[in-house]
């Protein structure tokens, strides 16, 4: 899939809309920007709720940190 646009005089660009929704890019959403070589790669940002769930059905094992002792302050 490819689009052309063209940058605005403060840089702005307007991602085509069968773009956005194939990424699920909607209002609000924050994306990332990287530039590979002589390309710039726009990427969104998944949010939190993209992850729940992920490691289901995995044995992480004893993955809590031992607890320090309690200090004293004088």
């Amino acid at each position: 899939m490819q689009a052309g646009a063209v940058v605005s005089s403060k840089g702005q660009v307007t991602l085509p809309v069968a773009m956005r929704a194939k990424l699920g890019i909607v209002p609000g959403s924050h994306i990332q920007f990287e530039v590979r070589g002589n390309e710039l790669v726009i990427k969104p940002e998944l949010p939190m709720s993209a992850y729940y769930g992920m490691l289901k059905g995995y044995d992480l094992g004893d993955i809590e940190p031992e607890k320090e002792a309690d200090r004293t302050f004088e």
